[in-house]
């Protein structure tokens, strides 16, 4: 893409993506619906004014990473630690079920390829972190019981789908299954979550120490996106998503950060507060960039829009949301608390576009079923926001005690 074209396409991103995020909201729907229909407008869809570029790209996964990141810094690490038995049996089911029944459903309607559908089938056990937490932050939930079960049971999906999508590009590769390649990734994806918040915590500690007395040049922010950067490359290194890194950065800055050499140093609130404070910015103007991109990715002029071939498309959809919606029943006892787990989990977003699009690249699926995958995802990235909305709002009106099943 040409400087002068990424310049005016960064201009109608940000500008329509507010635009219409504002809008939304006026209208008492989530700010993301309104960013991802913006991409709609610009993309290949409506407008043709954007088209889906390497470089805009790489600006929506950034903006993935700084949005984890953003999540990251509200996150108490002892509370998404409680969280453990009911996330887990979230996220268990969240990737189980879609799996299931896209698969079969793929095979009897979509392809002839067992190994395409079991492929379709994996991507589609995805959620998008950022979506939900987003919807839940700004609703103020983020930080509740049920927000910190949907964290943990979205943080383990997320590490699940990125060891089937290594599993299943092994097996496309080298024609069988690898044991001990498998486990390897496993080892080093759980090693990875270990470590990298603990590391990142010292390296805090060192760039307070190194801080110039008199600067006033942006040392947080710079400092701050440094870390950012390093821990998502190192994510990437250890076979794990690169939003990961900045949500291990983030839970290092938290003020609810808890570690056993804790009681041994001084807390550097001051300054770690003061990294979050200025790096709002960055979450406020790169966060919007990749919601818009979901939008502008897609491309309906490619699609069967015969009577058969819509019905079909939104079947599967249909699968695709249910199959998430029912794992929110081990989320408490309350429907209500249930409802937002498991709408909290319907989004693919990114990590379902990065399946669709790796698929693609590996010649696992064609350009057909490609368009078609984004559509479902798109479905899903739309309709789990609105949802999570009404099921927050019935929340609201019946709020519960810290047990998740009681009225106050």
């Amino acid at each position: 893409m040409a400087v002068e074209q990424f310049i005016i396409s960064l201009c109608l991103i940000l500008l329509l993506g507010k635009l219409l995020a504002s809008l939304f909201e006026k209208l008492g729907l989530p700010a993301v619906v309104g960013e991802i229909t913006a991409g709609l407008l610009l993309g290949p869809t409506v407008l043709n004014w954007i088209s889906p570029d390497p470089t805009l790209a790489v600006l929506a996964e950034l903006g993935v990473i700084l949005l984890l990141f953003a999540i990251g810094c509200e996150t108490s690490i002892k509370h998404l630690a409680l969280a453990g038995r009911p996330a887990v049996a979230i996220a268990c089911v969240g990737i189980v079920a879609p799996f299931i029944v896209v698969a079969l459903s793929s095979v009897l309607w979509l392809t002839d390829s067992v190994f395409t559908a079991i492929y379709l089938g994996c991507a589609l056990t995805a959620t998008s972190i950022g979506i939900s937490l987003r919807v839940l932050a700004s609703a103020g939930q983020s930080q509740t019981p049920v927000g910190h079960t949907i964290l943990g049971a979205a943080v383990i999906d997320d590490v699940a789908g990125v060891i089937l999508l290594s599993l299943l590009f092994n097996f496309a590769s080298q024609g069988q299954f690898d044991a001990i390649s498998a486990l390897w990734l496993m080892a080093k994806l759980l090693l990875f979550l270990a470590i990298a918040p603990p590391l990142a915590r010292g390296l805090l500690y060192l760039a307070r120490g190194l801080k110039p007395l008199a600067d006033k040049a942006g040392y947080e922010v710079i400092i701050t996106l440094s870390l950012i950067c390093l821990f998502a490359w190192l994510a990437h290194l250890f076979g794990a998503p690169a939003l990961l890194g900045g949500f291990a950065v983030g839970l290092a800055l938290s003020r609810q950060f808890v570690s056993p050499v804790n009681r041994y140093l001084v807390n550097p609130f001051k300054f770690t507060h003061s990294m979050e404070r200025s790096s709002q910015s960055l979450v406020q103007v790169f966060g919007p960039i990749f919601f818009v991109y979901v939008g502008i990715r897609l491309d309906l002029s490619q699609l069967d829009l015969s009577a058969a071939g819509v019905l079909l498309l939104l079947w599967l959809s249909v699968l695709a949301i249910a199959s998430k919606l029912v794992s929110g029943w081990f989320a408490g006892k309350a429907w209500q608390a249930k409802a937002v787990a498991g709408s909290a989990m319907v989004p693919r977003g990114e990590v379902g576009l990065v399946f669709a699009e790796l698929g693609l690249q590996t010649g696992i699926i064609d350009t057909k079923l490609f368009t078609e995958l984004v559509v479902i995802i798109a479905i899903t990235t739309l309709v789990g926001p609105i949802l999570l909305k009404w099921s927050l709002t019935q929340l609201h009106r019946h709020p519960m005690l810290p047990a998740g099943d009681k009225k106050s």
